[in-house]
């Protein structure tokens, strides 16, 4: 490669890849030293409000002991990280909540600081030794030779049998204990990049599938050859290089009579003497070090699998048809407008509406008049700071409800209503009971009447198996809409996730904070089971 072309080459990674753009940013090694203290150990991904609220305090503590300058809030700075691609957020399955995690490119940037700040020997007998077993160990592998490969088994097989006459006599080679401290050193080496190789594989196979659905779509070369290996079962993912890699990483850890074996050979390491220099952290690590890869690992092929499903019935159920007709609408449109571009000024009227959006108006009745007053702060030397209010738990309560749906009350109110309409069920079916005579009446004309007795069971078994139900416009009727509108969204998301859809619509009633009556017609889905949160 000439010097222009991989000048060009570099231009266009210092632009695109993350990693450098996080060490030419500003405030860098804050910046570095905040993502890798939280993110960059275990836990490796934590909830966006605990993570805001952490980087919140090491923001404070920069601007009062460096003279680095951090003008903004702690979430804008994490949404700007998250921008930039230093930080990926993630829903959690299952749950309301997101994460943060490190992107592979910050991971390799922190990875390259650290490196920088605490570099390790790399000339090391041990390090030699293992490139020479891994040499000896590929030739031989990948060797045709019957006779060379006899020869090495023969030569393997000779120093088995010199270190068990050794032992025969009562006589033991012990590692010195500085080789083992390098041996285990580079083991750690080793052991702490593959974390960080876990999100680079992740984000492969995010990339992986983005490729194979362009060329689907863009009609790029091989894009029937995916199409058919896809509908004949072949899972094309997996059968990448990146798949095929974890793969064989992946089997290596299922393999449990395996691990149980590493897990206990790292035990008894970390009970040797020549152990004892590992810091805390390191011991630690060491020690968790199968559970942590089998979680990691299990994560990666979760989301390997999701990518090949998602991809599967893309291909299946005939998707990439519509987004290949919508992709040369887009085209089409855009050659319209490039052409309109070369003929039509910037200000020329199109004629069509632009809808913009509004504001509430309100009829001079309701406005209030603004007294300065009120907003006046009392004089330094009056104020009273030992006599301020304690905010109690329903006031705290009162002030959440204002900003979030009250799912509890809402979900209370629904299993109150669902009792209720229990009670009230019950309450019919005793009514219409039939009295002690009429059952000494019908008994007596069972045998005239034989057919008509058994439809009357049938119809009592049939009340006995009805079960009552309530839909949000009952339990609004009932109980009311304590937070406006908001209570009914928050009715129907209980509805949607717990309930079962009528396919009618149904007349819904709130009132405003104005006290303002309101009135929508809205989907009709009823409650025919206890509701949880």
């Amino acid at each position: 490669m000439s010097v222009v072309s991989m000048t060009h080459e570099l231009l266009r990674l210092q632009g695109d890849q993350v990693a450098w753009k996080l060490l030419r940013a500003k405030n860098a090694p804050a910046i570095i030293a905040i993502l890798d203290t939280h993110l960059g150990g275990n836990p490796r991904r934590l909830p966006v409000a605990e993570l805001v609220s952490l980087v919140e305090a090491d923001l404070e503590e920069l601007r009062f002991l460096t003279n680095l300058e951090f003008n903004r809030s702690a979430q804008a700075y994490c949404d700007v990280w998250r921008a930039d691609g230093y930080l990926v957020r993630r829903p959690v399955a299952q749950t309301r909540q997101e994460t943060y995690e490190l992107s592979g490119g910050a991971l390799s940037a922190i990875s390259f600081a650290k490196r920088l700040l605490q570099p390790h020997r790399n000339a090391t007998q041990s390090r030699l030794n293992t490139i020479i077993e891994q040499v000896a160990s590929l030739a031989l592998a990948t060797s045709y030779n019957e006779e060379h490969r006899r020869a090495a088994l023969l030569e393997e097989r000779r120093k088995i049998d010199e270190q068990l006459a050794l032992l025969d006599n009562g006589k033991l080679e012990i590692l010195e204990s500085d080789q083992a401290s390098e041996r285990l050193s580079d083991i750690l080496n080793l052991s702490q990049g593959i974390p960080d190789d876990f999100v680079r594989v992740r984000d492969d196979f995010e990339a992986i599938n983005k490729e194979l659905h362009a060329r689907i779509i863009n009609y790029e070369d091989g894009h029937q050859d995916i199409l058919e290996n896809i509908f004949n079962g072949v899972d094309e993912i997996s059968q990448s290089v990146a798949g095929r890699s974890f793969r064989g990483f992946y089997s290596l850890l299922r393999d449990n009579a395996l691990t149980e074996m590493v897990q206990d050979n790292i035990d008894a390491i970390l009970d040797r003497d020549f152990a004892e220099e590992l810091s805390a952290d390191d011991r630690r690590f060491l020690r968790g070090l199968i559970r942590n890869f089998a979680i990691s690992s299990q994560e990666v092929n979760t989301v390997m699998t999701s990518f090949a499903r998602a991809l599967r019935r893309f291909v299946q159920s005939q998707e990439y048809q519509q987004d290949r007709i919508l992709r040369q609408h887009i085209d089409k449109t855009l050659v319209k407008a490039h052409s309109l571009i070369e003929s039509l000024p910037d200000i020329k009227a199109l004629g069509e509406p632009l809808y913009l959006t509004g504001i509430s108006l309100q009829p001079l009745s309701r406005w209030k008049l603004d007294n300065p007053s009120e907003q006046r702060a009392a004089p330094i030397q009056e104020m009273d700071v030992a006599q301020t209010n304690v905010l109690s738990i329903a006031e705290l309560r009162e002030l959440a409800r204002e900003t979030e749906i009250d799912f509890s009350e809402l979900v209370e109110n629904v299993n109150k209503a669902l009792a209720a309409a229990v009670r009230e069920a019950e309450a019919a079916r005793e009514a219409a009971a039939p009295k002690a005579e009429a059952r000494r009446v019908a008994e007596a004309a069972r045998e005239a009447a034989a057919p008509k007795a058994e439809a009357m069971r049938e119809v009592a078994n049939n009340a006995k198996c009805f079960i009552p139900s309530v839909s949000v416009a009952d339990v609004l009727e009932r109980f009311g809409a304590s937070q406006g509108v908001a209570s009914v969204v928050g009715l129907l998301v209980l509805a949607v996730e717990q309930g079962r859809s009528k396919e009618q619509t149904e007349l819904v009633r709130w009132q405003t904070k104005q006290g303002d009556d309101r009135f929508a017609h809205v989907e009709k889905w009823e409650f025919y089971r206890k509701v949880k949160l």
